[in-house]
């Protein structure tokens, strides 16, 4: 192999290790940001227990609505994922678990509050 060769495939190996660095930080940064949506969708919940026992059957609505909007794209994300996440992706599936079922306890409360019911 002629030096020049040589020296294109040391460049090339090395440009895409470096690449397989910036995508993992890149899904790490992502993975970061998927969770942090999972805490904010747990804090939406929590609000709308408040607003259901204030009277505020329309708000707690609205922000039960937004739970489940965060627990689908959670599920859409997981979906997505490399497969060298594997033990990320088997920890947000817990977490979008327990949010889908904070949610369905949320709306279950806040229908026996008496409101009309518009989030399934």
């Amino acid at each position: 192999m002629s030096k020049n060769r040589g020296d294109y495939v040391t460049a090339q190996e090395g440009f895409l290790e470096n690449t397989k660095g910036v995508f993992r930080e890149t899904e790490l940064a992502c993975l970061a940001l998927v969770e942090f949506e999972i805490e904010v969708a747990f804090s939406f919940l929590g609000l709308a227990e408040g607003e259901a026992r204030a009277g505020n059957g329309q708000h707690a609505i609205e922000l039960i609505a937004k739970a489940i909007a965060t627990h689908n794209v959670v599920l859409q994300y997981v979906g997505n994922m490399r497969a060298e996440f594997e033990a990320e992706k088997r920890e947000l599936c817990v977490k979008a678990r327990k949010l889908f079922e904070a949610t369905r306890a949320a709306e279950e409360r806040r229908r026996q509050s008496g409101f009309q019911t518009l989030v399934t």
